[in-house]
């Protein structure tokens, strides 16, 4: 075998990795020897998941992509923590902050953006670093110094409205400080939606606390030796103790410049993502323009980062690009959102479809030109964001009645089935997996969704869609998906997945949710509640619902198959037991309204004993079960009866936002099953917790 060519890549951030990725996927461990640039001291992770670090809901070893051992595994040597200082383009030669030296073949520069933090009146001190209290948001490093500087603190302010300031100010809410966001344009992420949008939006925010300014420049950061306010380009002046700065990104594009490649905005390279300068080196990522463009966004870093792949290893010669049209669909600050394309009408030839209501969070606009969609903005309700982005992405021609692209008229819509789906159908947003990738990944043997995930890292990123990549490797696989009728959860969840198009999410969440029994998290929740919702029906099928309410405990845990509840005069006792001696089927709901906010269900059959032949009941038991049914029982009157209930199927309830708690204002996130908004593994069950 020939020797391999010589691979040098420079910046080990998302573009970086997942161009060696890519070319590692088309056999380029065995043509190059490859060596890895990159600033910081661990392997490639998800910025996207920067926010959820700094709110403290996700460790940061969770967003990692690639740890350090995949770069073993792949016989890449990473110089981690060493950043790449000079190019000689002459000697072909890379050198390192630490004199190390990496002599290549082909070259990959992907140094990515750094934060814009603009040069303010006051932002530094007088040796020149910035002062205490000025904080950028860009990388693991930047959230551990937010979160440190952030403890103790009154007030805080977020400079700048768009996608990464709205998600840094929610996540420091969580710190329980008062939030500013200032933002420069009239209304937030102006970039992305139209005034009516972020009007919306706004509104959205300063519900969860947070404080907005718009139309509002700073001018002058107060603060001898830190921060200790801000100065309005009006003169208002506002006392803040920090400043966090989301105020755009410049790209990192000094090192190309240095060596002579040709530097506008960013680094330029042609179809093939080389500089034109130089065919032996390729850039790729937000440090690039191409065709006068550059990119902030996940999507065209990775059809970039194919089509380097597929040139540099001549997999395919001819392969360009052409550059990318501009979508997303992603939760704003836990707002969905999906936008895409122009935002308003250019020409006299557009149509413009629109639909308003504010009371609800929802918004919805599209834009048309001669039958084909120009753009579209879906706020709150993106229940038509699978439809839009593919007619988006085809071009493909719009339905006559207009109304039809922003919603289902008249019966609920179809469910739709896996079959049915078609192969370029987006499924995980953040790496870009289609449906098809998926099911192609299955018949390449890769059986298992463990499997899959790391391949493609469909589910890794945000994770809201890792019960769907789940759902749709064992279909794949063979595996018949549970009919929508069997859902569990309330009727209410049902009206809403149907509603909303998410039965599909609904099955795959569920169906990694659900267990026969009470595992040791459930058993131990069970014990903390002191309240609990009681459904039963008689033979006729005529529902009951009351509560039960007693101190922690009240609620006896005999077994993981068993729990009792006991009964008293009153709250509908009577009508319940009446129920269950004709109908021994019941559901039980506990909620944790004090903490998380999580609900757990418990379906069984029930059958009604008198105290006396419950404490034999108890009295047959030994060890661990019986001292867990004994516990908490407080100075509680003596009950006449208890319900013995045995567990048929036990699962996560709902969201964090339960109906009871948020009701018809979170309706949407209460339909679309997002794992987030679920509560995650709360219990469990899908990690095999006993």
């Amino acid at each position: 075998m020939a020797s391999r060519r010589k691979l040098v890549v420079i910046g080990n951030g998302m573009a970086g990795a997942r161009s060696v990725e890519e070319i590692l996927a088309r056999g380029g461990g065995e043509i190059f020897d490859i060596a890895m640039y990159g600033d910081e001291p661990w392997g490639n992770y998800n910025r996207i998941m920067l926010s959820a670090v700094l709110e403290g809901s996700t460790d940061a070893s969770a967003i990692l992509l690639n740890p350090l051992r995949w770069y073993d595994e792949h016989a890449i040597r990473l110089h981690a923590g060493v950043r790449a200082e000079r190019i000689f383009r002459y000697a072909r030669t890379v050198i390192g902050s630490d004199g190390s030296q990496e002599p290549y073949d082909k070259l990959i520069i992907a140094t990515g953006s750094r934060p814009f933090i603009p040069p303010l009146d006051g932002i530094a001190l007088p040796d020149g670093s910035l002062k205490p209290g000025i904080f950028g948001f860009r990388t693991l490093a930047d959230c551990q110094r937010i979160a440190e500087y952030a403890a103790g603190k009154r007030r805080v302010a977020v400079i700048g409205g768009g996608l990464l300031g709205l998600e840094c100010a929610r996540a420091l809410v969580k710190f329980d400080v008062e939030v500013l966001i200032v933002h420069h344009a009239t209304h937030l992420m102006n970039q992305q939606i139209d005034p009516q949008a972020g009007a919306i939006l706004k509104s959205r925010i300063e519900e969860m606390g947070i404080h907005v300014h718009l139309g509002v420049e700073v001018r002058v950061i107060l603060g001898d030796e830190r921060v200790t306010g801000l100065v309005f380009g009006d003169g208002q002046v506002m006392d803040c103790e920090m400043a966090v700065f989301a105020t755009g990104t410049r790209p990192n594009h000094e090192i190309a410049r240095s060596c002579g490649l040709t530097v506008e905005r960013a680094i330029v390279v042609d179809d093939q993502l080389r500089c034109i300068d130089d065919p032996n080196i390729y850039a790729v990522g937000e440090c690039i323009q191409h065709g006068g463009r550059t990119y902030g966004l996940v999507a065209p870093l990775w059809e970039q980062a194919k089509v380097l792949a597929d040139h540099i290893t001549a997999r395919d010669p001819k392969a360009a690009y052409h550059g990318s049209r501009i979508a997303t669909k992603l939760k704003v600050a836990g707002v969905e959102l999906a936008s895409m394309g122009l935002i308003e009408p250019s020409g006299e030839r557009d149509e413009v479809v629109q639909f308003s209501e504010p009371r609800k969070g929802t918004y919805k606009k599209v834009l048309i030109r001669d039958g084909h969609l120009l753009g579209a903005i879906l706020l709150g309700d993106i229940g038509k964001a699978a439809y839009l982005l593919h007619a988006f992405d085809s071009n493909s021609p719009l339905p006559e009645e207009r109304v039809n692209l922003l919603f289902d008229i008249g019966a609920p819509p179809k469910q739709v089935t896996f079959e049915q789906i078609p192969p370029e159908t987006q499924i995980c947003n953040c790496n870009g997996i289609t449906m098809g990738a998926l099911v192609k990944c299955v018949k390449a043997e890769r059986h298992t969704a463990q499997e899959i995930m790391a391949l493609t890292k469909a589910g890794t990123a945000c994770g809201s869609c890792e019960s769907m990549v789940r759902e749709i490797v064992d279909w794949a696989n063979g595996e018949a998906p549970r009919d929508p009728s069997s859902l569990p959860g309330s009727q209410g969840e049902h009206e809403l997945q149907r509603k909303y198009n998410t039965e599909l999410q609904a099955l795959a969440f569920y169906k990694h949710q659900m267990l026969d029994h009470l595992n040791s998290a459930m058993r131990a929740y069970i014990a903390r509640q002191e309240m609990m919702f009681v459904g039963t029906a008689d033979r006729h099928g005529h529902a009951h619902n009351s509560f039960r309410a007693g101190p922690a405990g009240f609620v006896k845990v005999l077994d993981e198959q068993t729990l009792a509840y006991p009964e008293f005069h009153g709250n509908g006792v009577m009508s319940s037991l009446g129920n269950i001696s004709e109908n021994g089927h019941v559901g039980l709901m506990f909620i944790d309204f004090a903490g998380d906010r999580i609900g757990l269900h418990v379906n069984g059959s029930a059958r009604i004993v008198e105290n006396d032949e419950f404490q034999q009941l108890l009295g047959s038991r030994s060890g661990n079960e019986a001292a867990l049914a004994e516990s908490a029982n407080g100075n509680s009157p003596t009950p006449e009866r208890w319900v013995v209930v045995s567990v048929a199927d036990a699962f996560i309830h709902c969201s964090k936002h339960v109906p009871q708690m948020r009701k018809v204002e979170q309706e949407v996130q209460w339909g679309t099953d997002d794992p987030r908004a679920k509560g995650g593994d709360y219990f469990g069950v899908a990690s095999g917790q006993k």
